[in-house]
């Protein structure tokens, strides 16, 4: 028998109602500690009715559970479940908004096979047939699901069917006894420096999108951290950029994730050139947007607010409504302009990953990358450098190649098929191949990783991490 500690509690989930109008109600026994987290361990149960009628169901859910029946007999939804779950999500604090709207969703894709479905009955068969019909196109959207979509449902239910098991709601976790679904596995893409500078010179930094996506493309900001940039973090005289916090999709302008999203960027004098045009361009607009709110104010018969001012809190990129922009509203913006870049099909954080790529081909150290990047682990900074210089090396191999491959005149015995020459270029060193005159070796990339001397860290890279 399990030993009741407490008399138990009923909580009111229609918090908008008086107690009197409420009819949703749940049923919490404390039932002692948890030898495991040395937390204490309550069992619920959710319940229709009046406030008399839930004291009365309270009384007999203890007795059920002294009499361990709540094991024989659970009767609790999924959905109820899920219900509780995101209540105390909330009720902790742990979470962000943010975090917690994405559990919702999962959720809400998940009741929609099994959301009326018995918890103590859902077993691993129950979880495979669900997966399979996301598979197939019974999905929110009508579209079969992903791998990583099913990756991230498996583990929003594991995290549920954990709670359950603590509660003793269910016995085991059925989560546990099957393989999470694989994520899908998508190359990496990035633009090549020749694509880059196309691309570039298609932008015009007047414009409010456009500065944003230079921004991306030339230090690797993600769309949160653009969108949360004010000018007091630009630093133009000292061309240094300061990444103090990042914006979200519900209007909140917050600290990064990790300690290691924040973060000072040299700014290279090309960035500060596009900056300087921009917040020209931003102030005559703001002084015409605000001269016309004055004048409708006016027309109006309305007495005018504070004028409107470029400011050290104005955001860099601004709405059209001269607020901050929500990194959704620049994702929608990337979509419309994207196939006028040259760049249609192209991921916004993809220029992102072009910057690293680039980085990574011009050979800066793997640990300059990673603070340019704010990158909490060296993982992913590694996985981007350790894939650019293989294939490097594989170009390289491909040239080697064809020198065997193809007939070869005979040459003046003092010139070397290959020779190393150092060269300086804008305050760094590296070692450059130099071949016969074919074209091919000559524009082959470079590639440095199994030798630190010929890694070339500019100056201001060097400068910034001091």
């Amino acid at each position: 028998m399990a030993k009741v500690t407490g008399e138990g509690t009923i909580v009111q989930l229609e918090k908008d109602k008086p107690k009197s109008k409420c009819r949703k109600w749940q049923l919490r026994v404390p039932v002692g500690l948890d030898p495991r987290t040395g937390k204490y361990k309550t069992r619920t149960r959710r319940f229709n009715g009046t406030y008399t009628e839930a004291k009365k169901a309270l009384r007999e859910f203890i007795k059920e559970i002294e009499n361990d029946e709540v094991h024989k007999r659970s009767g609790t939804t999924i959905k109820e479940c899920e219900e509780d779950f995101m209540t105390r999500r909330r009720a902790s604090g742990e979470f962000t908004e943010n975090t917690n709207v994405t559990y919702e969703r999962f959720f809400k894709a998940i009741n929609r096979h099994i959301g009326y479905a018995d918890a103590s009955k859902v077993t691993r068969e129950t979880l495979e047939k669900m997966y399979a019909a996301m598979r197939s196109g019974d999905t929110l959207s009508g579209k079969p699901a992903s791998g990583t979509y099913l990756n991230q449902i498996h583990k929003t239910l594991k995290l549920l069917f954990d709670d359950l098991v603590k509660d003793g709601v269910v016995a085991k976790n059925p989560c546990t006894e099957m393989d999470t679904p694989r994520r899908d596995t998508q190359p990496r893409r990035a633009l090549k420096p020749e694509a880059i500078r196309e691309f570039i010179a298609r932008l015009d930094f007047t414009r409010e999108a456009d500065i944003a996506y230079f921004l991306a493309v030339s230090t690797g900001m993600r769309r949160g951290e653009v969108c949360g940039l004010s000018w007091r973090d630009v630093d133009l005289e000292s061309q240094v950029i300061s990444i103090r916090k990042s914006y979200d999709c519900f209007g909140n302008l917050k600290d990064p994730k990790t300690k290691a999203g924040v973060r000072r960027l040299p700014m290279p004098d090309s960035v500060r050139d596009a900056l300087v045009m921009h917040k020209e361009a931003q102030k005559a607009r703001i002084d015409e947007y605000a001269a016309e709110q004055e004048r409708l104010a006016k027309k109006n018969g309305e007495k005018p607010g504070k004028r409107l001012e470029q400011s050290e809190s104005t955001p860099v990129v601004l709405s059209t409504t001269m607020g901050r922009l929500s990194p959704n509203v620049l994702e929608a913006w990337w979509l419309r302009d994207r196939e006028t870049l040259g760049l249609n099909g192209w991921a916004f954080h993809e220029l992102r990953h072009s910057y690293l790529s680039t980085l990574a081909l011009r050979g800066v150290h793997p640990k300059v990358m990673q603070e340019l990047a704010g990158h909490a682990s060296s993982e992913i900074t590694m996985e981007i450098y350790t894939h650019v210089n293989m294939e490097a090396k594989r170009a390289a191999a491909d040239v080697v190649s064809d020198l065997f491959s193809e007939p070869v005149e005979a040459a003046p015995a003092v010139t070397p098929i290959i020779q190393v020459e150092p060269r300086v270029i804008n305050g760094g060193r590296r070692l450059t191949l130099v071949s016969s005159p074919r074209e091919r070796v000559e524009n082959a990339p470079e590639s440095t990783s199994e030798q630190p001397q010929e890694r070339f860290v500019p100056d201001s890279y060097q400068a910034a991490i001091r």
